[in-house]
């Protein structure tokens, strides 16, 4: 298995963006000097589900809160008095530097501002993904939308660009 190597965060919140320091073997669509953000439910490219239109649920890179090491060896990349420091949700955004698979970050263009930029986490993925995949309004057609969290508000503007009409 292919890994990024360390991956410098440049500020303090749980989805930041940041530039690759290293690369491991294998790791062929990342460089030294990109900017990337880590995603927790990364794609390997290789499996059903990351070929599949239907699903981001990747077999060896989804969302695992007891996997706390990395896959290609099973040990963690972090230590303190010789006692690990094992990974959370394979990203560990919350240290300066973290070592991540490389399915585990999306390449971002280098001139985004990286104290700007973020992941819009899981609830505007599921809003838009229920929209597309699962609900698939029709044009013109008339959507109601209920509640206004993170799911919610990633509707009106999806639904108007897919030119359905919008009851909140």
């Amino acid at each position: 298995m292919a890994i990024c190597g360390l991956f410098r965060s440049l500020w303090t919140i749980e989805q930041r963006g940041g530039i690759v320091e290293s690369v491991g073997e294998g790791v062929i669509d990342l460089a030294p000097g990109d900017h990337v953000l880590p995603v927790f439910t990364g794609e390997c490219k290789e499996c059903a589900h990351c070929k599949s239109e239907e699903s981001n649920m990747c077999e060896l890179l989804r969302i695992n809160p007891d996997r706390k090491v990395m896959i290609s060896d099973g040990q963690a990349r972090f230590s303190v008095n010789g006692q690990p420091i094992y990974h959370f949700l394979g990203t560990s955004t919350f240290s300066e530097f973290t070592v991540v698979h490389s399915g585990c970050v999306a390449k971002i263009n280098p001139q985004a501002p990286l104290d700007k930029v973020c992941v819009l986490s899981c609830g505007f993925c599921t809003g838009f993904g229920a929209t597309v995949n699962v609900a698939k309004p029709k044009k013109g057609s008339t959507v109601a939308i209920f509640g206004l969290g993170a799911v919610g508000l990633s509707e009106p503007r999806l639904l108007e660009l897919l030119g359905s009409l919008v009851l909140i």
